[in-house]
């Protein structure tokens, strides 16, 4: 079968550097399946779940912002971070999550934008945890 190569950078540094056969992706607009040899793209990454197909496997991750580059070469993935389902704590995903609710709840002196996001990633990685594929 037909791979590319998949490199991940987090702040903390490379996290993924393989070939793969497939990635599946959220950006701003779409959700991309990206498989060999597709169209040069430039894009950014919203916080959701990605998928990598590698040897006929499929591995799901909770991610965070960042942008993505499709080139001839392959695509490259500069991520706020990524967690695998085996990486994610559970209990502090949950408590992150009643935490941001209840920030929501009360509407004051909270920054709103900032709640919403530390909601939106603490249910993203509750779904990658619960997540059967």
């Amino acid at each position: 079968m037909s791979t590319f190569l998949l490199e991940i950078f987090t702040p903390f540094g490379k996290y993924f550097d393989r070939y793969v056969e497939e990635l599946v992706i959220q950006t701003d607009d779409y959700v991309l399946g990206i498989l060999p040899n597709h169209t040069p793209l430039v894009s950014k990454v919203k916080v959701s779940k990605m998928f990598i197909v590698q040897n006929g496997d499929k591995k799901c991750y909770a991610i965070g912002e960042g942008l993505l580059n499709i080139s001839k070469d392959g695509v490259t993935l500069l991520l706020e971070s990524i967690e695998s389902k085996n990486d994610i704590d559970i209990d502090r995903a949950k408590d992150a999550k009643k935490r941001a609710e209840q920030r929501l709840a009360t509407l004051v002196n909270i920054d709103v934008e900032r709640a919403q996001k530390a909601l939106n990633r603490a249910n993203n990685r509750i779904s990658v945890y619960e997540n059967d594929d």
